[in-house]
């Protein structure tokens, strides 16, 4: 296995830090590669959590679905991204769904690995806890996001974390290096496609962002971190 993951050291993640190199050995040979062609289902809600996941390549969407049966993106995780390891930890069943936005290449790393390895080192167990606890607050972020704020915020912050997790430094601003489609981006926020084309449209005219063939960018960071915190 080891070979298949030269190009993503699993040692790299924040999960697996400073866990002893015989400890890495053994997660590494146990662990297993999966590829998703575009659109493929890795889970779905409600299925056995027997394994965490970790992005070679490619793009993962998390998803769940509302009580009016309309799918809403959670997160979009990419290379170098872990998840799934939740459910893989207390074994009861997804919450969330996965799905490949593109072809993507995946390591995953079974319960029974997991745990074994857990057993062996108390640095991976503390860094499982720093992992839950990131997770528990962004979870919060995203909670406040959905109930607290209209829909303009709700856009604001969510290009916002695009911007600055997702993108690349260009003389027009930040340009996103996630393609995500108007309806994706609708999923994401809660938002129907047509509000949304509204809100970009508005945007763009007023310089905030800019977008060419589906790439957007953020023009204003500033201005943009404002409209994500106003009552607009």
């Amino acid at each position: 296995m080891s070979a298949e993951l030269e190009h993503m050291r699993l040692d790299g993640l924040e999960i697996f830090r400073n866990v002893a190199p015989e400890i890495m050995e053994q997660v590494i040979r146990q662990a297993r590669r999966r590829t998703l062609q575009k659109g493929e289902l890795l889970f779905n809600v409600g299925d056995p959590s027997d394994a965490l996941y970790v992005i070679v390549s490619g793009r993962i969407r998390i998803w769940t679905v509302s009580a009016a049966g309309v799918e809403v993106t959670l997160n979009v995780q990419i290379a170098g991204a872990i998840f799934g390891e939740i459910g893989m930890l207390d074994g009861r069943v997804r919450t969330a769904g996965a799905s490949a936005m593109t072809p993507t290449e995946l390591v995953s790393i079974s319960r029974k690995s997991f745990f074994g390895a857990l057993d062996q080192n108390a640095q991976l167990a503390r860094n499982v806890i720093e992992q839950l606890c990131q997770r528990l607050r962004w979870t919060t972020a995203r909670v406040e996001d959905a109930v607290l704020r209209p829909a303009p915020q709700r856009l604001a912050r969510l290009l916002g974390h695009l911007a600055q997790e997702h993108s690349r430094k260009t003389p027009r601003g930040h340009e996103i290096t996630i393609k995500l489609t108007q309806g994706e981006l609708a999923q994401w926020t809660a938002m129907s496609r047509e509000s949304l084309n509204k809100l970009l449209n508005r945007w763009i005219d007023e310089g905030v962002v800019f977008q060419d063939k589906g790439v957007l960018t953020i023009c204003n960071v500033d201005l943009l971190e404002e409209l994500g915190e106003s009552d607009e």
